[in-house]
């Protein structure tokens, strides 16, 4: 942890800290995940569905463990093409599993004017191959202080250990913090071990949800 933020956080450790981390989830905020270009390609290839191409890529053993990194891409590689029996290149694999994500131009402005007064901090579900992708087309994500990547951690939201792992990597109390995510189920789960948080729908309501409690 950076000796500023850990001088920061003895100064502050008393009864009452006010918000000085934003935790921010990736896919949905700060940048898009459009699952149909992934499953839309791969239904060519199987002639069916994107939506049984979707199902199946949830059912099986690939997805939800790379996430947790549990594995290297090749494996996962090999894992989703012969679930979904489909037949690519190394090459057109990544590049089409990294096409998913897109940037949402819309958060930048917000997160810059935010980066120099708070702790800045991604905590996210995500994998290599998405990350990779989502640095390199939103290049305001390198900016962030701390990374809390579930392929990194070990753990999926919405467990709360995602958010318990994460706040000992920080070195961080949880009222301290701030996290907006675009899933419920994965606020709900932040608030249980007492970080405030809200869902993001939009930039204007996001701000609004920031100032009320005094951060912006």
């Amino acid at each position: 942890m950076d000796l500023n933020w850990a001088l920061r956080a003895v100064f502050t450790g008393m009864q009452f800290m006010t918000i000085d981390t934003l935790i921010f989830d990736q896919g949905g905020v700060l940048v898009w995940t459009r699952w149909e270009k992934v499953t839309s390609a791969w239904a060519e290839l199987r002639h069916t569905s994107p939506r049984e191409v979707f199902d199946r890529m949830l059912e099986g053993d690939a997805y939800a463990p790379f996430m947790r990194g549990e594995f290297d891409r090749e494996e996962f590689r090999n894992r989703m093409s012969s679930h979904l029996n489909i037949q690519q290149t190394p090459e057109e694999f990544d590049e089409l599993w990294r096409s998913a994500i897109e940037p949402n131009p819309d958060i930048v402005p917000l997160i810059e004017s935010l980066s120099d007064r708070y702790r800045m901090v991604i905590g996210s579900n995500t994998d290599e191959l998405h990350q990779e992708r989502g640095e390199s087309v939103q290049p305001i994500i390198a900016t962030f202080d701390d990374f809390l990547l579930s392929y990194e951690l070990g753990v999926l939201k919405p467990d709360p250990e995602f958010f318990e792992k994460g706040l000992a990597k920080l070195g961080l109390s949880p009222n301290q913090c701030f996290f907006t995510d675009d899933r419920q189920n994965n606020v709900d789960s932040a608030t249980s071990v007492g970080i405030q948080s809200a869902r993001f729908e939009t930039v204007d309501q996001l701000i609004t949800e920031l100032s009320a409690l005094g951060v912006g």
